[in-house]
């Protein structure tokens, strides 16, 4: 299902409760009579209610990890299913992509004219909600249409969320795939439990889109699921997927993640920074023309930023197998690799600690012009420092809560690996994004990486889709971005094709990054 943040209920005001049902389109009932039958509804409600598994004729209730429900042979005319599927491949199809999504999809179809289309929406939302009124109980499903096509192709994805937002009570998704569609395809809905804090945690059940089959379930708190990536090269998986509006539902409080722990800059002789700086970075010259740019930008990538025979040492060093990697979730939230950084080999373990150091702390003040550090910058800049660290130490901040803290500059960060399926997701629930900060990234590897593989960080002003800055990875490369708290940013989902790609010889399918935030 499409993402609950990313796309606006529609109004239930005023819908119809009524399930009269309308002049037919077509000749005859379109849904398969076996699930129609009494006999059948009867054995269904009873393992529906009772949060029973149920395996009849091929027709699933799934409990676990939450109440979901798969129809096959869902329409009985398949005379209509080759009309509706030709029908929909006409439609005008439009690219989706940000964050959370990548695919093709229509417009609304609540006012299609199509025949078939029509037919299918009638049946959906007439006599198909009449029956799960009598499955589920629920007795406030409107008439309200909400309902559209999607093709995914080779690379689209739909990651998890949770499909809730106002007034949606049911989801649904109408399957018509190839015969031959299966699970090596990819394309599988994907269930998630839940953790002690109601977060996705582990996929637990997988379902195989099947031709002329209807999955539908109740959107709660805890209906995580994906649309995991389309790996095949030449299917298409269309699909007809919507919801069914109801009364709107009070939900949890949504869970708040604890803030990553800060450190102060650690000590370092200053001379560190030439046993690992390219010395272009360390001239006064070029550093006053960086902060020059990072004032007028507020973002700039340095190539070629360690010394080449350190960037050989790390490189070699982060693709040893005795690093300990350890993917991070929640899966709404984030999907990457993580090092353990007393696992990595010392020459790793020497340039984090510089990463965190008052040397480093020194040349961001000095290439940013942000209060990093008590360095003065040049005499024909204004110097807003404090003129003691004493002061500087003791700056207020202040976070979306109210919450009020005093520190100095500090810093977090960690080591991590991009590889197939990698990504981060914009979330409301960020703890980063309640104050101004610098990230930096020093990437690593990647060498031949192209854009299409995704791994690139999009930072977005919150609530809008136009996009402010595309950070790309590029080998040896340090890149700088100041953002305030109305900035939000995303690692784009890395998809298939940096495995299936054979247009570069000898370019990697992964990439690392030093990933830290600095604050004043």
């Amino acid at each position: 299902m499409e993402s609950s943040k990313k796309r606006k209920a529609h109004s239930t005001n005023g819908a119809s409760k009524s399930f009269k049902k309308p002049k037919s389109d077509f000749k005859g009932e379109l849904l398969s009579h076996y699930f129609l039958s009494e006999e059948f509804k009867a054995k269904f409600i009873g393992a529906y209610r009772n949060e029973e598994d149920f395996n009849e004729n091929g027709c699933m209730i799934h409990t676990k990890p939450f109440k979901c429900c798969f129809i096959p042979n869902f329409i009985s005319d398949e005379e209509f299913l080759k009309s509706l599927e030709q029908d929909l491949l006409k439609l005008k199809f439009f690219e989706k992509s940000n964050d959370l999504y990548k695919f093709h999809q229509s417009d609304d179809l609540k006012k299609s004219s199509k025949l078939s289309i029509s037919s299918l929406r009638n049946t959906l939302y007439n006599d198909f909600r009449r029956w799960l009124h009598e499955i589920t109980g629920f007795v406030d499903l409107t008439d309200q249409v909400d309902m559209s096509c999607a093709k995914y192709e080779h690379t689209d994805v739909l990651l998890c969320h949770d499909d809730e937002l106002e007034g949606r009570r049911i989801a649904y998704i109408f399957y018509l795939v190839p015969p031959d569609w299966e699970a090596d395809d990819g394309g599988t809905l994907d269930l998630f439990c839940i953790d002690k804090h109601g977060q996705p945690d582990q996929i637990t059940k997988s379902l195989v889109p099947q031709q002329n089959s209807l999955v539908f379930f109740e959107v709660t708190p805890v209906s995580f699921h994906q649309v995991s990536e389309v790996l095949s090269l030449s299917k298409t998986r269309l699909s007809i997927s919507g919801w069914f509006h109801g009364n709107i539902i009070d939900r949890p409080t949504p869970y708040q993640e604890p803030h990553p722990k800060s450190l102060k800059p650690c000590t370092l002789e200053d001379e560190a920074l030439v046993d690992w700086v390219n010395p272009m970075y360390l001239d006064t010259g070029v550093v006053k023309d960086i902060r020059a740019r990072f004032k007028d930008e507020s973002e700039i990538q340095l190539q070629e930023f360690l010394l080449e025979n350190k960037y050989g040492e790390i490189l070699e060093a982060l693709r040893d197998d005795k690093i300990k990697w350890k993917y991070q979730g929640p899966a709404n939230k984030r999907h990457f690799e993580q090092a353990n950084t007393e696992s990595a080999p010392s020459v790793v373990q020497q340039l984090n600690k510089l990463l965190q150091s008052k040397p480093m702390f020194k040349l961001l003040r000095t290439m940013t012009g942000l209060e990093m550090a008590d360095v003065p910058l040049s005499d024909d800049e204004d110097d807003d420092d404090d003129d003691s660290e004493e002061e500087e130490n003791s700056a207020e901040t202040s976070n979306n809560r109210g919450e009020s803290s005093k520190r100095g500059p500090c810093c977090h960060g960690s080591i991590r690996r991009w590889t197939h399926g990698c990504y981060t997701l914009v979330h409301d629930t960020d703890p980063e994004g309640e104050e101004f900060a610098l990230d930096v990234m020093l990437y690593v590897g990647g060498k031949g990486w192209k854009t299409d593989y995704g791994g690139y960080t999009t930072y977005l002003t919150s609530g809008e889709d136009e996009e402010l800055l595309t950070v790309h990875p590029q080998e040896n490369s340090l890149a700088l971005v100041y953002r305030d708290k109305e900035t939000v940013r995303f690692v784009k989902h890395v998809n298939h094709s940096v495995q299936t790609d054979e247009g570069t010889a000898n370019r990697d399918s992964k990439f690392f990054d030093f990933s830290f935030v600095y604050f004043e």
